[in-house]
């Protein structure tokens, strides 16, 4: 399906992925996007109006070609699967073949670019975008699967570092939003005690105000108290916890001599929400929660924590029966 093309003049790639980061900066000076998502896709941009393909590709005949200078109205869908498969073959350094999720990655970014000229008028729509260039699913399960874990990972762990990986638990914040939390962000003496969480890469780099985890209250007042029996009294603007450089190279090591899977940092935050999921379900609080714009995202990569539960399903279909019995005043359905 080719889009279609309100303008008379159809606007290049260059336009269109120019006005996606025209788009993105505007949304981060209005405090809606984090400054790393237009940083990632300048890189993305950068990438793509730096690419020569064939002409053949995309329809426009033999030689090389300037991606940027490609007019929209040449990117058909089946013009984009053999871009993707270019892409896939030798889009990468020399090339050599680009990995699926880079593909994923610059596949995103130009289908976001397209988007922002419809928003924009000079587009009605956009051509279907293929699944081709999509990685291969594969859902996370590498977590803490118990309480008796976490504590076990704590104790095997410097005090400081214990604080940091209940912090990145009971918040199931992303590392980078872990590490920039002050104490600004935290009211013990509420009633409850609530706590300031973001989602900086998925547009809410201001955050939310929820209820604090009960754990998570006593773990930080202790650390307060700590800080200031040494002389060191919090301040608002002093960070929540100390800084982890070096949590990706440690964190999984004290885990395996712990007799623990592999965790990464951001394991941390999915161990946090599977656990909220395991008791709540797929909820729109969770999502609230995690950040997510929307709910496909939570339930693809979260419904391995709920439970089977197959025989309360069987239940449910089965009381689809016992209504009509009691709409039929006891009667059995009439057949």
């Amino acid at each position: 399906m080719q889009p279609y093309l309100i303008s008379p003049t159809p606007p290049t790639l260059r336009r269109a992925l120019e006005a996606l980061l025209e788009h993105t900066g505007q949304r981060v000076r209005d405090g809606v996007r984090s400054a790393a998502t237009l940083k990632m896709q300048e890189t993305h941009v950068a990438w793509m109006l730096a690419q020569e393909i064939p002409g053949e590709l995309l329809g426009l005949g033999a030689g090389p070609v300037g991606l940027g200078n490609v007019e929209v109205s040449a990117l058909t869908t089946p013009a984009i699967v053999r871009l993707l498969e270019h892409w896939r073959r030798a889009g990468g350094a020399g090339g050599r073949a680009l990995s699926l999720i880079s593909v994923a990655k610059r596949k995103s970014t130009l289908r976001r670019a397209l988007y922002v000229l419809v928003e924009r008028g000079e587009l009605e729509r956009i051509p279907e975008m293929p699944e081709i260039g999509l990685p291969p699913f594969r859902a996370r399960v590498r977590i803490l699967r118990t309480f008796a874990e976490l504590e076990r990972l704590r104790r095997a762990l410097r005090p400081r570092r214990a604080e940091w990986v209940a912090v990145a638990v009971w918040t199931c914040q992303r590392p980078g939003d872990v590490a920039r939390m002050t104490w600004a962000d935290v009211d013990l003496e509420g009633s409850p005690a609530s706590i300031v969480i973001r989602s900086t890469k998925t547009r809410r780099p201001d955050g939310i105000r929820v209820k604090c985890p009960l754990p998570l209250v006593s773990i930080l007042l202790a650390r307060r108290a700590r800080l200031e029996a040494e002389g060191h009294p919090v301040r608002p603007t002093d960070l929540l916890v100390d800084p982890w450089p070096g949590v990706s190279r440690v964190l999984p090591l004290v885990c395996v001599r712990n007799g623990l899977p592999p965790l990464s940092a951001q394991d941390l935050r999915h161990t946090g929400i599977s656990w909220m999921i395991r008791r709540t379900g797929l909820t729109r609080a969770a999502q609230e929660w995690g950040g997510w714009s929307d709910f496909n995202t939570l339930s693809k990569y979260y419904a391995h924590a709920l439970p089977a539960q197959l025989g309360q399903a069987a239940d449910e279909l089965a009381s689809i029966a016992l209504e009509a019995d009691n709409d039929n005043g006891g009667d059995p359905p009439s057949t």
